[in-house]
């Protein structure tokens, strides 16, 4: 009996259209992977898995659209405001009365926008110039339109360009970056990963936390068991690194 995986493709299938498109799919949830998997079948008019996986390979164009799906690459400036009302309120306030400037990590940033909304927010708060921001994304080319900035005006990349940096960085391959951060903001990035990939993710992003630095998750988003990770629960959808 074949093995089956999302949308009942066979293990084999999937690991090939896997290599083929560059992405962890067997961490995806497999709900998401079948429903952008049967997107591509219908638009480019092929009938298995495998024939898909050739395409990719053959097509840098196919490859892209599809990766476009599965990584979702849905964002906006200030998008859930609740959330960011929150960070300007009462947790930047508290994290800058440590320290004069901001350390943040921006993981799965897409565009920028949502590092850039931080901006913003310390730009406001006076402490943008002492701030040190990274937004961190798989994709090269959410990457580079997080470069251009261009949901910001001239002057405010200006002034965010020295305490910006941006780079390409695989949250299911690869470590976190090095240091600690006193805000890591990881927002509708593991609600499409199935729980051993999201478990992973989360040790990584509270293991990038200062001792009572702050996690923030997107409001689809929570830890059930925060202290397993170092965290205690902070707010809705936030969880603080607990001193060791």
């Amino acid at each position: 009996m074949t093995t089956r995986g999302a949308a009942g493709v066979g293990q084999a299938d999937l690991a090939s259209l896997a290599r083929a498109s560059g992405l962890a799919l067997q961490s995806y949830r497999q709900a998401h992977v079948s429903a952008c998997v049967a997107r591509a079948l219908a638009r480019h008019e092929t009938q298995s898995v495998a024939g898909l996986a050739r395409l990719c390979r053959r097509d840098p164009a196919v490859r892209a659209t599809l990766r476009r799906c599965i990584l979702v690459p849905v964002t906006g400036l200030f998008r859930d405001p609740e959330q960011f009302e929150l960070l300007e309120q009462r947790v930047l306030p508290g994290l800058l009365g440590r320290r004069s400037g901001l350390s943040a990590w921006s993981a799965g940033c897409s565009d920028g926008s949502e590092l850039y909304s931080v901006v913003l927010m310390l730009r406001r708060l006076g402490a943008l110039a002492r701030s040190r921001l990274l937004g961190s994304d798989l994709s090269a080319g959410r990457i580079e339109l997080a470069r251009r900035g261009a949901m910001v005006s001239a002057m405010v990349r200006q002034e965010a360009r020295p305490v910006l940096r941006w780079e390409r960085r695989d949250l299911l391959r690869e470590p976190p970056p090095p240091g600690a951060f006193d805000l890591v903001l990881c927002r509708n990035v593991t609600i499409y990963f199935e729980p051993p990939a999201q478990r992973a993710v989360y040790v990584k992003l509270a293991a990038a936390l200062q001792p009572g630095g702050v996690l923030m998750l997107g409001t689809c988003e929570r830890l059930l068991a925060p202290a397993q990770f170092g965290l205690a629960a902070a707010g809705p959808h936030l969880y603080r690194r607990v001193a060791a």
